[in-house]
């Protein structure tokens, strides 16, 4: 019984394959359609990647904040914010801050501008009054991320600039209304 079986079977093999090499043209020997090469994947923008760089370290800063939640001692968040500047954005201690400083002089003349220094730094100076300002600091620092931003994306259109000529193109920034802070209500 197993012989025949197996007899039976190589015969509907061969019989597939006498249907099959019988049934094909010669134009099915060739391919259907061409083979379309794949396209590089389209390049990020530098405002693209300098906003995902900014999400990297804001994903940090919440895990920062969490970490500190957990533990109650909230000092560490503001040496992990100036590791965090480092580590994702390769900015030296508190290169931020010089950043927030020429937005501020850039915009000397703006009362609107001005207005929101005094009140966010009413407000900072009574959150370090009392004693919560670690766990409010990463909202404050936030305020200025679209100046990292700017920054960041002025570094990655021309990467061969030094820091100096990046600061001057960032002050133009600024004056060409390209980059603003907008300043939280609730801090």
């Amino acid at each position: 019984m197993i012989c025949i079986t197996r007899i039976i079977l190589l015969k509907l093999c061969a019989l597939t394959l006498i249907v099959f090499s019988f049934g094909c043209d010669q134009s099915m020997t060739k391919p259907v359609m061409e083979v379309i090469s794949p396209t590089d994947p389209p390049t990020k923008t530098p405002i693209q990647r300098a906003r995902e760089a900014m999400e990297r370290v804001n994903q940090r800063r919440t895990e920062s904040l969490q970490k500190a939640d957990t533990a109650g001692d909230y000092l560490v968040v503001f040496t992990d914010s100036e590791i965090i500047l480092n580590e994702e954005l390769a900015f030296r201690k508190a290169f931020w801050v010089e950043l927030v400083d020429i937005y501020k002089d850039e915009k000397r003349e703006d009362s609107t501008v001005l207005d929101g220094f005094a009140s966010l730094e009413d407000r900072f100076a009574r959150r370090l009054e009392e004693n919560t300002l670690g766990k409010f600091y990463f909202e404050y620092i936030r305020t200025f991320d679209p100046l990292i931003i700017e920054y960041l994306r002025l570094s990655y259109v021309d990467p061969t600039e030094t820091e100096e000529a990046l600061l001057v193109r960032f002050r133009n920034s600024i004056n060409d209304g390209k980059v603003t802070v907008t300043f939280p209500e609730n801090f």
